[in-house]
This record gives C-alpha cells, sequence and structure tokens, in this order.
C-alpha cells in the first residue's frame, strides 16, 4: 500500500501540456487584435495632437505676422520663402533650428540642422524624420515632414499671405482645411534621398510640404501618393482645420462636395509680404 502511494505520478501528461499551449495560444490569438487596436487609437490620437500643436503654432504666428504661413518658394538665397513648416519653426518651440539657418546667403556648404523634428511626423509610420539632401533642396540631411498646407488655399508662393479676418467664405474658418497628413507608399516611409512629393522643410513651394488634390487614400504599397492627402489610420485621414480644430475624414469623402469646398477656398487680395 505504502509503495503504491509513493509511486503516485508527479507533473503533466504530453497531452494536457499540449492542452495548454493551445489555450496560451488562442489567448494570445485574442489579445493581438486588442493590442494592435490601442496601439493604432493612441498613434492616432498622438497624431492629431501633433495638428492641434500645429493649429496653436498657426494661430501664434498669425498673431505676429497677421497672416497665416504659406507654402513658400525655392529660393535657397533667402530662408524666409521657405515653407510652412519652417516658418512656423519658432512657434513649435524649434526656434534654434530656425535662427541656425542663414536668413540669405546660404550655400551648399553651409552646415543646417539635421534633427527630426517631432511635431512634423505621423507616430503610426515610425519615420526617422530625416533624409539626404535631393535636387529640390540644400544638400546634406534635412528633416522631413509628414503633414502638408492646402495649397489652394494658402498660396504656394513667397510673395503673398492670407489672415484669418479674409476667410469670409460661407464655410468661415471652421469649414477650411490649413493642414493635412499627406498619402504615402509605406516603401516610401525611409526614402533614400527627399524628392517626389516628399520634399523636406529646408525649401518651399514643393508637393513634399503641400497638397491640393481632393482624393485621400490609406497608406498602401502602390498609393498614388502625389499631390494626394492618407494616412496609415482606419478611420479616415486627420486634418487641421483653419480654427484650430481637428477632425478625422473618412476615406468615403474623396472627392466629395464638402470636402472639395472645404479645400478650395480662394483669397482674392492676398497681403504682400515682398517687403518683410
Amino acid at each position: 500500500m505504502n509503495l503504491l502511494r509513493q509511486r503516485t505520478r508527479k507533473g503533466f501528461t504530453l497531452i494536457e501540456l499540449l492542452v495548454v499551449i493551445a489555450i496560451i495560444a488562442v489567448l494570445i490569438g485574442l489579445l493581438l487584435p486588442a493590442v494592435q487596436k490601442v496601439r493604432s487609437a493612441a498613434a492616432r490620437m498622438s497624431s492629431t495632437n501633433n495638428l492641434k500643436q500645429m493649429g496653436v503654432a498657426a494661430h501664434s504666428y498669425h498673431d505676429v505676422k497677421a497672416t497665416l504661413p504659406s507654402n513658400g518658394s525655392n529660393n535657397q538665397n533667402d530662408s524666409r520663402t521657405w515653407c510652412w513648416n519652417f516658418q512656423m519653426l519658432p512657434n513649435i518651440e524649434q526656434g534654434n533650428m530656425f535662427t541656425a539657418v542663414p536668413t540669405n546667403g546660404y550655400t551648399a556648404n553651409t552646415a543646417l540642422p539635421a534633427a527630426p523634428v517631432k511635431t512634423y511626423l505621423c507616430p503610426a509610420r515610425g519615420r526617422s524624420g530625416i533624409v539626404n539632401g535631393g535636387n529640390s533642396i540644400p544638400a546634406g540631411q534635412v528633416p522631413l515632414t509628414d503633414y502638408a498646407i492646402n495649397w489652394n488655399s494658402f498660396v504656394n508662393d513667397n510673395t503673398t499671405r492670407v489672415s484669418m479676418s479674409q476667410i469670409t467664405n460661407a464655410n468661415g474658418t471652421s469649414n477650411t482645411i490649413l493642414i493635412g497628413e499627406k498619402a504615402m507608399d509605406p516603401n516610401l516611409y525611409s526614402p533614400g534621398n527627399a524628392s517626389n512629393w516628399d520634399e523636406g522643410i529646408y525649401t518651399g513651394g514643393y508637393g513634399g510640404t503641400g497638397r491640393g488634390d481632393n482624393r485621400i487614400y490609406r497608406d498602401k504599397v502602390g498609393v498614388d501618393f502625389g499631390n494626394t492627402w492618407g494616412s496609415p489610420f482606419e478611420a479616415g485621414c486627420p486634418f487641421l482645420m483653419t480654427d484650430g480644430s481637428v477632425r478625422m475624414i473618412s476615406y468615403g469623402a474623396s472627392g466629395g462636395a464638402s470636402f472639395t469646398n472645404a479645400l478650395n477656398w480662394k483669397n482674392t487680395t492676398p497681403i504682400d509680404t515682398s517687403n518683410w
């Protein structure tokens, strides 16, 4: 009797172990989609916060200049003409980067700050935010942006600007798009150089920092990202309205009258800034 008690087995059988492993695998399978949704929601919220910061920066810029920024033009001899991202650097606590760039007299050998600007990067894409210079921007490494200004309404040149008081159309500032996220091909999240609708912020007038088409695409390989809006988010693409509010606009709104109207407010009397 004592011998039988001493031989009582300890541990698990192979079948029991396989059952436990199967249960764990099922639980992981159930948890992964939930974790991915939480991560996506967090990234979407972070991107929305980026746009809100840009909205505050644009309004701060307007308080000083009495105009909103524009997409500028590619004049390497005058950094004041560069894009909205560069113009607003002091307003997003990047004043040191802004003042490190010479106002004029820039040459290809001038050392420019090469740090990524977190506010200008969509967290869901995980881009480095830095790229080697392309043929449309200064040489060396330059910061990139995942966001673009609406160049239909906020002019694509360096001599004119728009003030908020001029936006007196039926939509008003709350329904006029200022900035949105630009469409991207995931294969180009880490481009070799800045070109082809993804130029850096040390330039102006290019599609890397501006968009105007009324199409919105979700990021995917082979997507037509030239001049189009988009994001990696399932729910749609985030946009900053001129009044500072942020909206998620669905991909189904692409080409619709409401979205087109929000993009195509035209300023008939832009403010001359050629003497700034």
